[in-house]
């Protein structure tokens, strides 16, 4: 699909469809003012039949109209005026998607420049929001050896027509940057939404390593195997991959742009348990099959290194993918079994399915050696994080304030939708072990996603730390099964807003 940035007379413009705004009461927008205008007000007069109100959701096709080229009219209702926001401007984008494809279009005029959905930078939150909400309603999952073809959207070509010749730089500018997110949140998802017997720890390290020859003048990548892994003393990472026979891969994928002023080093750290069966804590086998997606945090810092290299971000940024595979087996690792981790705490298994802060523990021990300002790991970490939050929004944990703030920032910029939870002290009694240092998932069954993060918490104390817990909001379920690529927007304009650079 193609992306046009344009000041166009919309009256002469060949094209299938133009998408112009009314509001509640069947205010005008000024796009559908204008071609009302040009049209000896045929739209006003059909307005009157009250086949729309012009509420949020509200569409309305118009043909031959009087004066325009154009072959239709799609009005689109955004509610009352001056009261529109980012999420129900997608909600909108998302409707008229819907009636497009309907209709076969291929070729579409959006003309909607002059709605607010943000006090700041106007226009570039609309292209971006318009860009990223017609990918994501167009986006399908490809099906695997399918004797079907794939079903095809018709729209491919996109002009956003920008009504005010001085706001173009800014839409372009957005164009851009909402074209590489895009790219980010696409290929998270496409990595997360393949089955487990393609994309286990290997896969995913070789797709890491294509990172390198695709941008091969801002990413190095370094895979290090198991082998090497114990070499380096972590043993926590790899005792969650013995049961399986494909072993643990992680993915040192390095981010840098040449002759930078700006010399801060931001790591990110993706779990990226490609299966997770529990292990020996084996896990019920009802929706078992959603354990492909535990892999997701990974898949996310993938996306966001591809952003960063599409945009030449003026940052360094480590991106980690801890790829990695729990089954069980005579070789796995078992409740009971006292670990040795990269740092040399030592940690009691208390229940094997808690194994992915023992790959993440190594992971941000392992990531020191880079000397990181930030660092911020993502990951399918607890069912206890769902329980509390729901499957609309990720938890937040951090041992830094101002950190914190900046990702809240970011989240309310995206409409990512992030909360903070504490770490607070008490709850590191949890983690008491009789035998080690630590235990894997505290001693009573409250506050699970809490107890989580402060296990984490006890290996980040040389850096700030964010700890995202996905694990309600990576992938949806039932008929809309399938990768959200969260959190890769947020992420990545967290990394724009660090770079300074919009």
């Amino acid at each position: 699909m193609n992306f046009f940035i344009k000041n166009s007379i919309l009256e002469k413009e060949q094209t299938d469809c133009i998408v112009i705004a009314i509001f509640e009461s069947c205010q005008l927008s000024d796009s559908a003012n204008y071609l009302d205008k040009c049209s000896n007000h045929y739209i006003t007069s059909l307005l009157q039949l009250n086949d729309i109100q012009g509420k949020i959701g509200d569409t309305l096709i118009l043909y031959n109209i009087p004066n325009v080229i154009s072959k239709r009219i799609l009005l689109i209702g955004c509610g009352k005026k001056n009261e529109l926001n980012k999420s129900n401007f997608k909600k909108i984008i998302k409707n008229s998607v819907e009636v497009l494809n309907k209709c076969s279009i291929k070729n579409v005029i959006y003309s909607v420049s002059e709605l607010i959905i943000d006090i700041q930078d106007n226009i570039y939150w609309i292209v971006r929001c318009l860009l990223l909400s017609i990918r994501e309603n167009t986006y399908k999952i490809c099906k695997i050896n399918s004797f079907k073809k794939n079903d095809v959207h018709h729209l491919y070509q996109v002009t956003i027509n920008i009504l005010i010749e001085h706001d173009l730089y800014n839409a372009q500018v957005s164009l851009k940057h909402a074209l590489a997110i895009s790219d980010a949140l696409i290929s998270a998802k496409n990595l997360s939404n393949l089955p487990p017997n393609i994309c286990n720890p290997l896969y995913l390290a070789n797709e890491a390593q294509k990172l390198h020859e695709k941008y091969p003048q801002n990413i190095t990548v370094e895979v290090i195997n198991v082998e090497e892994m114990k070499k380096l003393g972590m043993h926590a990472y790899v005792s969650v991959g013995n049961g399986s026979k494909n072993k643990p891969f992680m993915s040192v994928v390095k981010y840098s742009r040449k002759n930078s002023a700006d010399k801060k080093i931001i790591a990110l750290i993706g779990k990226g348990l490609t299966f997770d069966s529990g292990g020996i804590s084996i896990k019920p086998s009802a929706n078992m099959n959603y354990m492909k997606y535990d892999m997701c945090g990974a898949a996310a810092v993938y996306g966001t290194m591809i952003m960063a290299a599409e945009l030449n971000l003026p940052l360094t940024i480590i991106g980690i993918l801890s790829g990695c595979e729990n089954m069980p087996s005579g070789q796995a690792f078992r409740p009971g079994d006292v670990l040795t981790t990269m740092s040399g705490k030592t940690v009691e298994i208390l229940n094997t399915d808690a194994e992915g802060r023992l790959v993440l523990c190594d992971s941000l021990t392992y990531v020191r050696r880079f000397s990181p300002d930030i660092v911020i790991d993502i990951a399918t970490l607890t069912g206890a994080c769902v329980t509390a939050l729901g499957k609309s929004i990720s938890g937040l944990f951090s041992n830094n304030k101002n950190l914190e703030k900046q990702l809240y920032h970011a989240s309310q910029q995206t409409d990512d939708k992030i909360w903070s939870l504490p770490l607070d002290p008490e709850y590191q009694k949890e983690l008491t072990s009789h035998i080690a240092d630590l235990n894997n998932t505290g001693t009573s069954s409250q506050a699970g996603a809490i107890i989580a993060a402060c296990f984490l918490a006890n290996f980040t104390k040389q850096y700030k730390w964010a700890h995202l817990d996905i694990a309600g909001t990576a992938w949806r379920s039932n008929k809309d099964k399938g990768a959200t690529g969260r959190p890769v927007e947020l992420l990545c304009q967290f990394l724009l807003n660090q770079s300074n650079f919009y």
